[in-house]
């Protein structure tokens, strides 16, 4: 196993001290809970401070807990709206859904908004709602599939617009164009 070691990214001082403050013995067990969940995933303060309360810590140490996070920079809301917004675009969502599912889990709503324009780049929805069926189906021509409605009803649930998915589906669309976008 000679020369596999791998070199990672650099440890800032941030780190340094929290690792120092979480390793002391009998240290401060709400921000020891509070690293532990981050080192699991990306959270936001809103849900940082949900899961300290299941864990039965009381306002007072939750609140100095996500204060001392945010001071060593584990959150940053508006990054992880950023980081939530392009993945769950990725996957097909509708930036108008994506903003309302950041706003869902504490995100403001301005940097939730940002987040999700920034996430579509510059794409209109007709040209989202197709990408997301172009992914769904795997580059097969929808009109060959023979499950337009299904797709359809997807895109839709999704938050794509009625008339932009089932344009992505070369279906005519009868109905009202007026979308409330946000």
């Amino acid at each position: 196993m000679q020369g596999k070691a791998r070199v990672g990214p650099p440890v800032s001082e941030a780190r340094l001290i929290s690792l120092e403050v979480s390793s002391e013995p009998g240290g401060d067990p709400p921000l020891d809970e509070a690293l532990r969940l981050l080192a699991m995933r990306l959270r936001t303060a809103l849900e940082l401070d949900r899961a300290l309360e299941r864990a039965g810590f009381a306002e007072p140490e939750r609140k100095s807990t996500l204060a001392r996070v945010r001071e060593l920079g584990y959150i940053n809301d508006p990054e992880t709206a950023r980081v939530r917004a392009r993945t769950r675009v990725d996957q097909g969502y509708a930036p108008r859904l994506v903003a309302r599912k950041l706003l869902a889990q504490g995100i403001a709503e301005p940097d939730a908004r940002a987040a999700a324009i920034e996430a579509a780049e510059g794409a209109e929805d007709e040209e989202l709602a197709a990408r997301a069926l172009k992914r769904r189906l795997r580059a097969a021509s929808p009109r060959m599939s023979g499950r337009n409605s299904a797709c359809s009803w997807r895109s839709v649930a999704k938050g794509h617009p009625p008339p932009a998915a089932a344009k992505a589906l070369g279906m005519a669309w009868e109905g009202n164009d007026e979308i409330d976008d946000w």
